[in-house]
Formats: C-alpha cells, sequence, structure tokens
C-alpha cells in the first residue's frame, strides 16, 4: 500500500472561519472615498433638517429631537461624561477658549447607548427616533405630520448614501475592485424607491393591524351602556393585533439596515430586500446575535481609536493656535471635524452591515462571498443560425420529394 502524503501550503483562514471577514471592516469603511461619502450624507442630513423645520405643520416642541441641525449632532456626549471628544480627558484639560470643547457639551438626544462608540449606531436611532415618537399617547395632527416627515427624510437620506456607501464596499469587499462615489451615488438614487419602500411595507401591516384594534376600541366606546361587554368577548383581538405588531416592528427595526445592504449588494427591488432581511433574522437569528457580538468586540477598539485620534487632533490645534480671544464663529471649523469624527462613525456601521449581510446570506443560501450583482450590457444575440436555416438572408427553397419507382427501391434495397 502507497502511502500518500497531502502538504498543505497555505490555509486561507478566511474561507475556513467566515466569521473572521468581521475584521475586514476598518479596511473597508477608513478609505478616503467611503468617508467622504459618509460626511456628505451626514451634511445632506442636517442641512435638509434646516430646511424641514421651517415647514408650517412642523411641531416646535418635537422638530428639535427628530429633526438635529449642525449643532445639535456636534453635541455628542452628555454634560455628565468626563470628555468630549473621547475615552481621554484630552480635551477636557485644555484651556484655550477658541477650541474649548465644554461650550457645546449640551444634552444630545440621539445616544441610543451609553459608551464612547454610541455614535456608531446613529443612523439608526436618526430613524427609530422618528418611528418610536408615532407611538406616543396623545399626538396631535401636527405632531403625527412632523415624525412622519422626519422618518421619510431619514429613510431617504440614509437610503441613498448608506446605499451607496453599501455599493462601494460590497464591491470592494467581493471582488477587491473600487468603486466611484459617483457611480455608487448613480446607482442609488436609480434605485431609491426600492430602498424607500423596503422598509415602509411593514409599516403598512403595522397601520392595518392597528386599525383593527382601533376598530374594537371604537365600538366600546360607542356602546356606553356596555360596561366593558365588547372588550371582554372581542378582547383578544386588540392583544393579537399588538403581538404582531410588535413582532413586525422588531423585524423592521433591526432588519432595515440589512434591507440597504440586500440592494446593494444584489441589485434588486425593496420587497426583495425585504424577503431576504426577514428570512435571515428569522433563519439565523442566533447567527446574526454571535456576529453582532463580535462586532461589538471589533467595535470597541476601532472607535476608541478614532475617538483618541480626534482628540488628538483637537489637543494639537488648540497647542498650535494657543490660547485667544473668544470667538464664536470659529467653531464652524470644530463642527466640521467633528462631522468628520461623525461620518468615519458612519462608514463603520455601513461597513459592518454589508459585512454582516454576505456572512449571512453565505450561511443561508450558500453563495460565495465574492457573488455580487455587477450591470454589465445586454447580452449579444445568438450569432450561429438556426438549425435547417441557411445563414444568408436569402429565402430557402425547399425541393419538392420525388418518388421513386417500386422497382428502382426494391433493387436499392437487394444491393
Amino acid at each position: 500500500m502507497i502511502d500518500k502524503h497531502i502538504t498543505v501550503d497555505e490555509i486561507r483562514w478566511r474561507r475556513v472561519l467566515p466569521w473572521l471577514n468581521l475584521f475586514r471592516i476598518p479596511d473597508l469603511a477608513l478609505r478616503g472615498r467611503t468617508v467622504a461619502l459618509a460626511v456628505l450624507a451626514v451634511l445632506v442630513f442636517v442641512l435638509g433638517n434646516a430646511a424641514l423645520r421651517k415647514l408650517p405643520f412642523i411641531e416646535a416642541k418635537v422638530s428639535e429631537s427628530l429633526f438635529p441641525v449642525l449643532a445639535d449632532v456636534s453635541t455628542v456626549v452628555s454634560k455628565d461624561s468626563v470628555s468630549f471628544w473621547g475615552p481621554t480627558s484630552v480635551s477636557r484639560n485644555i484651556k484655550g477658549q477658541w477650541l474649548d470643547a465644554r461650550k457645546i457639551q449640551t444634552e444630545t438626544h440621539f445616544r441610543p447607548w451609553n459608551g464612547n462608540y454610541g455614535w456608531s449606531y446613529w443612523p439608526m436611532e436618526t430613524v427609530y427616533r422618528s418611528a418610536r415618537q408615532l407611538f406616543e399617547f396623545g399626538n396631535s395632527w401636527s405632531a403625527v405630520a412632523t415624525t412622519w416627515t422626519s422618518l421619510l427624510w431619514a429613510l431617504l437620506v440614509w437610503g441613498i448614501f448608506g446605499g451607496a456607501a453599501s455599493r462601494m464596499m460590497a464591491i470592494r469587499f467581493a471582488r477587491d475592485e473600487s468603486v466611484s462615489m459617483r457611480m455608487a451615488l448613480s446607482f442609488a438614487i436609480r434605485n431609491w424607491q426600492c430602498y424607500l419602500y423596503g422598509p415602509l411595507l411593514p409599516m403598512l401591516g403595522v397601520g392595518t393591524l392597528t386599525l383593527i384594534a382601533f376598530t374594537v376600541g371604537s365600538v366600546e366606546r360607542w356602546l356606553e351602556a356596555s360596561n366593558g361587554t365588547v372588550l371582554t368577548i372581542l378582547g383578544f383581538v386588540p392583544v393579537l393585533c399588538a403581538l404582531a405588531t410588535t413582532f413586525l416592528l422588531v423585524l423592521a427595526a433591526v432588519g432595515w439596515p440589512l434591507m440597504t445592504a440586500a440592494i446593494s449588494v444584489e441589485g434588486s427591488d425593496g420587497f426583495d430586500g425585504l424577503s431576504r432581511a426577514f428570512s435571515y433574522l428569522l433563519n439565523r437569528l442566533w447567527h446574526l446575535l454571535g456576529l453582532t457580538l463580535l462586532i461589538w468586540v471589533v467595535g470597541y477598539f476601532v472607535n476608541d481609536c478614532v475617538f483618541i485620534f480626534f482628540d488628538t487632533v483637537l489637543w494639537l490645534t488648540n497647542w498650535s493656535v494657543g490660547p485667544i480671544s473668544e470667538n464664536d464663529s470659529a467653531t464652524l471649523w470644530l463642527h466640521v471635524l467633528n462631522m468628520t469624527r461623525i461620518g468615519v462613525s458612519v462608514s463603520l456601521f455601513w461597513s459592518a452591515t454589508t459585512v454582516v449581510y454576505f456572512l449571512l446570506r453565505q450561511r443561508e443560501d450558500g453563495t460565495p462571498l465574492d457573488q455580487v450583482y455587477m450591470p454589465g450590457p445586454p447580452p449579444k444575440p445568438d450569432s450561429l443560425p438556426v438549425v435547417g436555416v441557411a445563414a444568408s438572408q436569402q429565402p430557402v427553397i425547399e425541393q419538392p420529394l420525388i418518388e421513386r419507382p417500386r422497382a428502382d427501391a426494391d433493387e436499392a434495397a437487394s444491393k
């Protein structure tokens, strides 16, 4: 028996352990084009908010929390935090007045979690805050219109710019090729309706279930003499509607970023993105939770590095300028610097979303990680002629069949 020795020259660990691709998130996010696109997204978002605040039906008491502008976006941490820029106390000890970060340490409305990496989830918070406002008690029609305006604007901005960022990162991740910002934005703008109605389809189901539950409550209020008889008999209907509504809202909240990534990766419509996101969430929930935990570990160190980097920039800027007289107009450059840092965090968010989508798709469908939609020219028509038909343009003339005499046929058969 001959022994066969197999020599392994190289092990491709990313194929053996696909979750190692999560370490590519910083490489995909910290590129000049993606960061510039993310900063542009933040700028468009806040400028649009400033314009939307002036609409006549916008309610003033909720517009500040739902429409953050430049000054609001620059408030990253609350007053109780030890540092404005990050994990160190660098900016707290700066004595210069021009770039004193303590001047704009006001309470923020957008931090979903505590910690120095909460801004990585800021796109989700801008959408979720508007969605939560829809279910507040005692909302007036003006508040409802304000909330829907904020929700649609956030979905539109993050759909276009988030979709363009996911498109750039998907091609880089799958094919190791670069895509220009113009081409990515053109792709996202052509599919803006898909990015918008994908997450809105679950809201249509939520509205239908809410209408059913509201009908039962209205019947109880109209029949004042029933003394709760209607709710005693039909009380299970609002409960079941609330249960289904909660299920849809949770799926939509968690799956919205995956819908955007699905449309960018597959080049499909909003319904396909919705079905893929829901399918991956329902079938691969534990796998998603495991990937999310790993992202938290990776993101913690990456965001610490980002905070320390911008903290050092702030330190050196103040060190080089020195203490000067206070000038409020100079804080514009502080806003620009802060928006750049926020753009880095936004880029990290969409990078993580894109990589997670690739890993979930491979786990669910067995699709290779290097497969991504690439538009190309239409297929050329087959140049080969059809079997039995001449290739020329001349008409084909068929010769009539001539019957051979019986004797000739018998003679041919004998031979």
